[in-house]
């Protein structure tokens, strides 16, 4: 310790060098120790669903520019956002702009990746000719939906009792309900709805009665990669500047219809 001192005071010019050649292996360990080679996020529906099959091939080339492997698992939705809170994974695939608020700031761990990836419409499907305007209009009637969707339980909840209400684990057991009229209502995404009605004659007699809500999508990034998370918002912006984005989502779209 003495020694140092002397140095210092004897050599201030050897003193900045080995102090400033201190601070940048710091800085370099720091970012090593934040440095990771492979994420995985968790989705809360099945990976061959309408949103899944948009935001992965996004997330892939996102991560990609920033010398990550991506990649998605999927998980029931409790179970999902489980391991994505917790971080057995590193994120939640995908989860609506207000996720936070229509699930009571039960995931804290979660934040946002704050680039818009897509919006869904929340649609009502039926077998009968119900007129449907608004989620109130809901109220008399029994209604079905798939367990990881929050901001439908959210609006649900404010018109109907929980006895009105059948919580399952995908949109096609839903619309198997639905088509053996053992409920009155469907709630789904609008396309997803439309492409399992076109996957088997059993759906033939299901159509779409009313588009209630528009939902905006979001990956949620688990907190120990928030800088990380800060890098994807602004490259999933820049990928939307050179249109490297719109060109990954209509070729996802073409694939998928």
């Amino acid at each position: 310790m003495c020694y140092f001192i002397i140095e210092h005071e004897m050599n201030p010019l050897l003193t900045f060098v080995s102090l400033s050649f201190f601070v940048i292996s710091l800085m370099l360990t720091t970012f090593n120790a934040e440095a990771v080679d492979e994420v995985t996020f968790s989705a809360g529906a099945p990976l061959d669903g309408f949103q899944a099959q948009i935001i992965i091939p996004v997330l892939i080339e996102a991560f990609k520019r920033n010398g990550v492997r991506f990649k998605a698992e999927y998980n029931p939705s409790l179970r999902s956002l489980q391991k994505s809170n917790s971080g057995a994974v590193d994120g939640e695939l995908h989860r609506v702009v207000n996720f936070h608020k229509v699930s009571n700031g039960k995931y804290p761990n979660l934040i946002r990746i704050d680039s818009k990836i897509l919006s869904v419409w929340m649609a009502a499907y039926a077998t009968r000719d119900i007129k449907i305007s608004h989620w109130q209009d809901l109220s008399s009637y029994n209604i079905v939906y798939y367990l990881g969707r929050k901001n439908v339980k959210t609006a649900l909840a404010t018109i109907m009792p929980p006895s009105q209400v059948k919580v399952v684990n995908n949109d096609l057991q839903a619309f198997k309900i639905l088509a053996a009229n053992r409920t009155d209502v469907v709630i789904s995404e609008s396309i997803n709805g439309q492409a399992i009605i076109n996957s088997a004659t059993e759906f033939k007699g299901i159509r779409e009665i009313a588009r209630l809500h528009e939902a905006t999508i979001y990956a949620y990034i688990h907190k120990k990669h928030e800088k990380l998370g800060i890098q994807i918002t602004k490259t999933i912006e820049a990928m939307k500047e050179d249109q490297s984005f719109y060109k990954i989502v209509k070729k996802a779209l073409q694939s998928y219809q």
